[in-house]
């Protein structure tokens, strides 16, 4: 009987586990959407943007630019771009474990930790927290990252950075997500064709005002705050998708738990009744 009694508070337990869970899928789920519709329809822009940079090649010396320049001195940086909230499966965990990798690298850099989970595990490694953003809005706009940019912008163009690389989980689908880690500054890598032009024969005339070096200057920091900024959407629309699946398994596995305990408690009520009916049988029989 005590068994019994002990299978039926397991099952209560587990019930309202499946409870909690569901409910935590639903709410991210609607955030998903909303998440994974913004990251892909902000896309094109991003795609159209670096674009536009690269038909400046050709016309303008980009190593004249700051933010295309290499530094020789100047301290290493990581963005990494982390959640501010757990339940969301192994996605902090990669994370963790690229950012270890780069740690490993370069033992002297420091890293720009954004989410809670960032700053928690960039302690965890040991690495130097050159600063910490946490708590960013639900719904993302281009002004919120603004305060990491200038900053990454401004210690770049200072000297006072030598590197800076982006670490985020990029969205594929639902069900699917991968670390990506690429250099931000300076921007020579990223747009391959300031340091060889475009041919000539396959080139488009553009016509630029007041000229292509004002124009680079201007698109340059811009480019990076949307670089950022389009960082942030995939990581967010990685996060949300991570969590409503991790839920919806939790919520599976809880409903399996209930069932198995339920023929457990079937079982045991039914052992306690033959036991039951054998003791009233054997005293009928003794008397």
């Amino acid at each position: 009987m005590a068994q019994s009694r002990h299978i039926k508070r397991r099952i209560s337990a587990a019930r309202n586990i499946s409870k909690i869970t569901k409910a935590m899928e639903m709410v991210a789920a609607s955030k998903m959407r909303r998440a994974q519709d913004q990251a892909t329809a902000a896309r094109p822009y991003a795609q159209a943007l670096h674009s536009s940079l690269k038909k400046l090649a050709g016309r303008v010396d980009g190593s004249l630019h700051p933010l295309l320049s290499e530094h020789q001195t100047g301290q290493d940086v990581l963005v990494v771009i982390g959640t501010d909230k757990g339940l969301c499966g192994s996605l902090n965990a990669q994370l963790m474990k690229a950012a270890a990798q780069w740690h490993r690298q370069f033992p002297q850099g420091e890293v720009v930790a954004v989410g809670r989970k960032a700053v928690h595990f960039t302690r965890l490694l040991g690495a130097k927290l050159h600063a910490q953003f946490t708590d960013l809005p639900e719904q993302l706009r281009l002004s919120n990252i603004v305060p990491i940019t200038t900053l990454v912008i401004d210690n770049f163009t200072q000297g006072k950075y030598r590197s800076v690389q982006l670490l985020y989980m990029d969205f594929i689908n639902t069900l699917s997500q991968r670390v990506s880690q690429s250099q931000l500054l300076p921007l020579g890598e990223q747009l391959p064709n300031f340091e060889q032009a475009t041919m000539p024969q396959l080139a488009a005339e553009y016509m630029f005002e007041p000229d292509a070096a004002q124009v680079l200057s201007s698109i340059l920091p811009y480019y990076v705050e949307n670089t950022v900024y389009q960082a942030f959407l995939e990581a967010r629309a990685s996060e949300h998708s991570a969590r409503m699946v991790t839920m919806k398994n939790a919520s599976e596995n809880a409903g399996e738990l209930v069932d198995e305990l339920q023929l457990m408690f079937n079982k045991s009520r039914q052992q306690s009744i033959t036991n039951e009916l054998l003791d009233i049988t054997t005293s009928i029989m003794t008397v």
